[in-house]
């Protein structure tokens, strides 16, 4: 039972950083968009630094999983180096399999709405069993350690300093779709944690969940 359940964490970790990867490739990256976390720390230092925004998100990635080992524990610091390295790794592969002469979309209201979307499913997957993409994920974990909040809380703390800087310097338009992306990022990750909560509740009660008729 305890095979099977580190092997769900791991696949769940797998797929987190998968979709994680293709949303900021396709979405957030070609419009550089600012949803939080490295992606948006990434791009506001690729306006005053030549160099791409995944090699900025490998550099920042690799420096917080050292604060990871330090203050969270060994089982969530392990799960959270798993996911930040595939992610990154996820990322630069993907940014080199999508070069793109223009963006998938080119509206930054419906490139942040969807990019934010997918970004909270696979945040969602990867906290749920004590992982991240790393970045201001991992201060979001230390903050959901030492405080009674939810993950998606603690991420709205962390990153709007960065959506705002950032789009302050990007400009009205990015901003505000930055700005949309953002909640629906934030608020999703709550949502999406619930659901797999209720599902594996149902699951356990062997389906009780379905027996309501209202």
């Amino acid at each position: 039972m305890q095979r099977r359940t580190w092997i769900k964490e791991y696949v769940l970790i797998f797929l987190g950083s998968i979709l994680y990867a293709i949303s900021t490739d396709l979405f957030i990256f070609p419009n550089g968009l600012l949803l939080g976390g490295t992606s948006g720390i990434a791009v506001i230092l690729a306006s005053f630094i030549p160099l791409s925004p995944g090699t900025f998100s490998v550099i920042l990635n690799l420096t917080l999983i050292l604060v990871a080992f330090i203050v969270l524990g060994k089982d969530m610091a392990v799960k959270t180096l798993v996911g930040s390295l595939l992610t990154t790794i996820f990322i630069g592969a993907f940014e080199r399999l999508f070069a793109f002469d223009a963006p998938l979309i080119s509206n930054f209201y419906l490139s942040a709405v969807i990019g934010g979307t997918i970004i909270a499913m696979a945040s969602g997957l990867m906290f749920y069993v004590d992982s991240s993409s790393g970045g201001t994920d991992i201060i979001a974990l230390i903050v959901k350690k030492f405080f009674p909040i939810k993950i998606g809380t603690a991420l709205l703390i962390t990153d709007i300093l960065i959506v705002l800087i950032g789009g302050l310097l990007s400009g009205v338009t990015l901003l505000l779709s930055s700005f949309v992306g953002f909640l629906v990022k934030t608020l999703g990750i709550n949502l999406v944690i619930f659901l797999i909560q209720k599902a594996t509740k149902c699951k356990k009660q062997a389906g009780s969940c379905d027996t309501h008729t209202g």
